[in-house]
């Protein structure tokens, strides 16, 4: 059964690494995932235009964030082709980390979802990730 990001369980931690502290947010399924379905990773990097003195958004920068989080989770998880998995802030930049099936599919949907006046401050990586290694790496065993 699909179970939308609004209604999924989520975990916040929060870490430093010696240099920046940063926070993750990552999704519990309530359900397995059939993870060899969904074998691309695409993290969705927005750099922060003016971020505190720690490194987190302003609150008017975190009121987009959320706006742009809500946008893009309508767009692209309606049909189960993709799955938030997991949000990492810190170090002026809040990370999207997601799985799916198809990347020119989310690609399409990111450029079609509505935008602000000005472009969201964007950047893209896209990798063959079958095993889930990155999510694997970023939550915790047990």
């Amino acid at each position: 059964m699909f179970e939308s990001a609004d209604s999924a369980a989520w975990t916040l931690a929060e870490g430093h690494t010696g240099e920046y502290p940063f926070f993750v947010r990552h999704r519990r399924f309530s359900q397995p995932i059939a993870r060899s379905e969904y074998p691309t990773r695409l993290n969705v990097f927005w750099h922060m235009s003016v971020p505190d003195e720690n490194g987190f958004p302003s609150s008017d920068e975190a009121a987009c964030l959320e706006t742009f989080e809500n946008r893009l989770i309508a767009a692209v998880e309606k049909d189960e082709s993709a799955w938030l998995v997991a949000v990492i802030t810190g170090r002026s930049e809040r990370e999207f980390v997601f799985y799916l099936q198809q990347p020119k599919l989310f690609l399409q949907r990111l450029t079609d979802m509505p935008q602000e006046s000005e472009r969201y401050p964007l950047e893209i990586h896209s990798q063959d990730d079958p095993g889930w290694s990155y999510y694997d790496d970023l939550v915790p065993v047990g």
